[in-house]
């Protein structure tokens, strides 16, 4: 009798050669098709039709450049100069290209954008419509705050036409792209990070300064002292007069109120320059242990890098160094006027405030190229010229004379 067959394994055979033989047909037909189309008798090609050239010149690039510096010292000053140089003449010497206007920061941080005025600005033009594209150094110079620089580039982004903006030093521009955009997002990270670094470093080095008592502190509003040439700490005869006056009226028994108020009635300008007083102004100078000659420092410090706000310090360290610099007014004096602060006393008085002698008070500039030289009242007459150079002459400083003379 015959084996019996295997009708399960036969019929999957079957099943496999029957598919495997389809695709081979199925094969075949398709490369004789081809052979066939190919052979002339197939597919016709229709080109889209050609677009005529316009007749009229393609409007040219509307061009801006974002140039920046932090600060305003001399070495920044020819990076600053550079960078609007070089951006003038790369724009105007495209023929394709207009320049719009080159928007500057000098000595301001990129940290924020509330005071760039100049990055205000550009943003604005380009949300107006006046700018197609803008050139900048690098993501630093167009900020240090990854959240305004993503805020700012997705504004310009989202106009019509978008605004393209090209980092040269880093090589990219901010496209719908991606790759770009992430690119961008992490350096822009980068400068945050490194403007933070750079922050903790220069309070660290400030920190040790003051510790060894060599910190040099800013008086540009402290009325009485100006630093020289040198980064001497030096007295302003003129201005050290108020500060005396202010003293000796407090220890007469006035008020801060009411010094404040002869000293605008006697068109006394503020050390802010104003031409009103306010109490607030008198009682600190009425606090500052400066015009004893003592410094206490880091009384404020700055807590957040991105906003440079000082607040009142009562976390960090305090430094304190007596007997710092050449004081103004004498420390049994200081220590009494600290006492009637305290104390909020008042001793009744028998007459007026007496007048400061404004004929002989006058502004010293203390920045800028006429710094070190005094601004004198054109109404003096002889006699109030031979006393301002008497006081002047009273002070060591002998360069203080000749600019007076000037």
């Amino acid at each position: 009798m015959a084996k019996l067959l295997d009708s399960d394994k036969i019929e999957s055979a079957r099943r496999t050669n029957s598919k495997a033989e389809r695709r081979e047909q199925e094969r075949r037909r398709l490369q004789e098709e081809i052979a066939r189309n190919r052979g002339g008798n197939g597919v016709i090609v229709i080109p889209p039709p050609k677009k005529e050239p316009l007749a009229q010149e393609s409007p040219k690039l509307r061009v801006a450049a974002y140039c920046r510096v932090s600060t305003q010292e001399e070495q920044q000053l020819g990076s600053f100069e550079m960078q609007i140089s070089h951006y003038r003449k790369k724009i105007e010497s495209n023929p394709m290209w207009e320049l719009v206007e080159i928007y500057q920061d000098e000595g301001i941080s990129g940290t924020s954008v509330n005071k760039r005025l100049g990055f205000q600005k550009m943003i604005s033009d380009a949300v107006d419509g006046r700018i197609d594209l803008i050139l900048t150094k690098g993501i630093n110079r167009f900020g240090r705050n990854i959240v305004d620089i993503l805020d700012n580039l997705r504004i310009l982004s989202s106009l019509n036409p978008p605004v393209t903006v090209s980092f040269e030093t880093e090589g990219i521009t901010s496209t719908g792209d991606s790759n770009n955009n992430l690119l961008i997002a992490i350096l822009s990270a980068l400068a945050e990070l490194e403007s933070q670094q750079k922050s903790e470093a220069i309070k660290a080095g400030i920190r040790w300064r003051m510790a060894d008592g060599v910190y040099k502190f800013s008086v540009h509003n402290t009325l009485g002292y100006y630093r020289d040439h040198f980064g001497r700490l030096v007295i302003e005869p003129t201005e050290a007069k108020i500060v005396e006056y202010i003293y000796d009226s407090c220890l007469e028994g006035a008020t801060a109120t009411e010094i404040a108020a002869a000293l605008t009635e006697q068109q006394i300008r503020s050390p802010m320059g104003r031409d009103h007083w306010s109490p607030g102004t008198v009682r600190s100078i009425l606090l500052n242990e400066k015009y004893c000659g003592d410094a206490l420092m880091q009384k404020t410090y700055t807590k957040d890098f991105r906003t440079h706000k000082s607040v009142k310090n009562v976390d960090l360290n305090k430094y304190f160094k007596e007997n710092h610099h050449d004081a103004i007014i004498k420390k049994n004096d200081w220590n009494k006027v600290q006492e009637i602060l305290s104390l909020h006393q008042t001793v009744k008085r028998t007459s007026k405030l007496r007048r400061l002698g404004s004929r002989i008070v006058a502004t010293r500039i203390k920045d800028g190229l006429f710094k070190g030289y005094f601004v004198l009242d054109k109404r003096w007459n002889y006699d109030d010229r031979k006393e301002f150079l008497k006081i002047i002459g009273e002070v060591s400083d002998p360069k203080l004379e000749r600019q007076a003379q000037v």
